[in-house]
This record gives C-alpha cells, structure tokens and sequence, in this order.
C-alpha cells in the first residue's frame, strides 16, 4: 500500500465543536476505506497553527514529511496558513497534491497556490478543460463525490413533501419566499435561517434526505435577476448579504453527490458540468428559473412514478461512478503512477 500523507483541517472550520471537517469525513475517511488506516497520516495542520503558530507549524509539516517519506502528501488548503517555501521544498521529498474545491470562484487564490505543488486537483470539469487548454499538465479533474459509508439510502417514510439543506444566502432566501408565496411549502436546514446558527450533523442530514419526497439544490451564486434584484433593495441587511458574497459563479457541488447517494429525488438548478456527472432528468431533475422551479415541483408532486424512477437511477450512477473512495483511489494511483 501506498504512503500517504494528508493535510487538512479535521475539524470543520477548525472548530471541535462544529464537529467533523468536510475534508475528513470526505478525504481522510475514504482514503483510509480504500488503503488503510495504517496508511494515511492525518496532519491536522489547522488545529497546530492555532496553538504553536505559522512558522512552528510549518516547521512540524516539513519535519514529518522528511521523516515519513511518503508517497504522496494531499493538500486541502484553507487561506494563509501555509509557507509557500516550505510547500515547494516538498517536491523535493514526495509527490504533493492541493485538492481545490472553490477554484470557478477562488481563482487568484488557486492561481497563487498551483504552482508550488507538483500537482493540483479540480472538481469542477469546466476548470479542468480551462487548466488544460491554458496548457497545464498537472491537473486532475476529482469531483466530489460523496462518502458511501456515510450518505446511504435507508428504508423510512417520506414525512417531507419538499426540503432543503444548506445555509442561507440573499438568492435562497428570496427562491424559498416565492416558492411560500406560491403555496409550496419548503421545509428548511441550515446555518443563518431564522436565527438558526447550526448545521445539521451528517447523520441527521442523511435522515432528511431519505425522508424527502424532493430534495432541492439551490443555487448560491450571486444573481442578477431583476426581480431578485428588485427585492433585494428593501432591505439594507440583503444589500450587504448580497454584496459580501463571494461566491458568484456556480459550481457542481458536494451536495449534487450526497443527495443522489442518499437515493434522494433531487431537483437541482440547471448548472454547467452537471450533466458530466448524471444524465438529465434520467438521474437528476433540474429547473432554469423560478418559474420553472415552482411548475417542475407540482409536477413532481403529483408523479410519484416517475420521481422514485429518476431517484433510482441517480442512486445507482451514484454507488456505480462517485463515490469519494473510487475517486480518492484513481487521484493516488495516477500520482503514483500505478495508472
């Protein structure tokens, strides 16, 4: 088995109270599915910057990896934490890998950051075809995926017409409203709605998925609707949300995974790549505005059949094509050129 090495924060947002890290739950657990616990060490990097500091931190990573001499050492990056010296020193010792989630939107970040590993990693297709044509050939496209042994299908009753799991933001807030205004009831999860400042726990999320008959992903990204734009002037805190934004462009994201792992029927807004990773209205629904949204709901209310056919199907491209463990396995194999 191979050596690996893996950088990232084990607590989400380096809290411990948060709970577990996106980056563990769908990097270090899956690596260990595949290759063994034994394998992959685990260098929390985020919880030694907060109680020794930048350089004393980057100083034990250097360490480690010199000593350990692994195969690979995985990066998941989060803002300044890291010394771009001592990131490019590595090269030198093992192959090292960055995993970008946000770069379609963080791109001066991961413009700086790329090239001091030997690798770098896209989820997005879009990008990947971007990096390749700009001539980079150190790219890897990795989506998502989702951890299997965490998002599963179960046997329950649907006790949710319609729901929606993630935090809130100025474009959401408005979609829920009209769908409200439209007599179509949301049931709503997340950080920042109502005064709500937590996320539901992984378990509690698979639940939820499992027990809705449509299970909605919403767009995130900055809109320059008019009629959202109009609605967004009446109140100064919408301005502001609206204006601190960064996230402007979308994205296939992690959640496009989990809800089709789960066996949840999802209606998704129609975003660009989504149709690489499940076949339009075959294996994901999807909707192109309000409107729509709001008639493509009622009709799959009301066409039961046809909902659970289309749930189905995203489950079994799901366990088939994209689970986080079959993707985490081809980036290291390829690395390491057993590919």
């Amino acid at each position: 088995m191979p050596k690996i090495f893996l950088s990232i924060m084990k607590y989400d947002y380096g809290e411990s109270k948060r709970g577990f890290s996106y980056e563990y739950n769908n990097l270090y657990l899956p690596l260990c599915d595949v290759f063994g616990k034994d394998s992959v060490y685990l260098f929390d990097f985020f919880t030694h910057y907060k109680e020794k500091g930048k350089t004393e931190m980057n100083l034990s990573l250097k360490q480690t990896i010199t000593e350990q001499k692994p195969d690979i050492a995985l990066f998941a990056l989060f803002t300044d934490e890291f010394n771009p010296e001592i990131i490019n020193s590595l090269k030198e010792i093992t192959k090292t890998v960055v995993c970008f989630f946000d770069d379609p939107w963080r791109t001066k970040f991961v413009n700086y950051w790329k090239q001091y590993f030997t690798f770098f990693s896209t989820p997005d297709h879009t990008m990947y075809q971007k990096y390749l044509s700009n001539g980079y050939k150190n790219v890897f496209f990795t989506p998502f995926g989702f951890n299997k042994n965490i998002y599963k299908k179960i046997d329950t009753k649907k006790i949710y017409d319609i729901s929606f799991i993630g935090g809130y933001s100025p474009l959401r807030d408005w979609t829920i409203k009209k769908l409200n205004s439209n007599e179509i009831d949301v049931k709503v999860f997340g950080r920042g709605w109502n005064n709500n400042k937590s996320w539901l726990t992984e378990g509690e999320m698979v639940n939820v998925i499992n027990q809705s008959k449509i299970n909605l992903n919403l767009s995130n990204a900055q809109s320059y609707y008019l009629p959202f734009l109009i609605w967004s002037l009446r109140s100064f805190k919408t301005v502001r949300d609206l204006l601190l934004l960064r996230k402007t462009v979308e994205q296939v994201k992690g959640r496009h995974y989990e809800i089709n792992g789960c066996g949840g029927f999802q209606l998704s807004f129609n975003i660009p790549g989504l149709e690489i990773a499940f076949e339009i209205e075959k294996e994901i629904a999807v909707y192109s505005s309000i409107d729509n949204l709001i008639e493509r709901i009622n009709y799959y209310l009301k066409n039961d059949q046809e909902r659970e056919l289309i749930a189905e199907n995203g489950y079994q491209r799901s366990l088939k094509d994209h689970s986080a463990q079959n993707y985490l396995k081809l980036l290291v194999n390829k690395v390491i050129g057993n590919i």
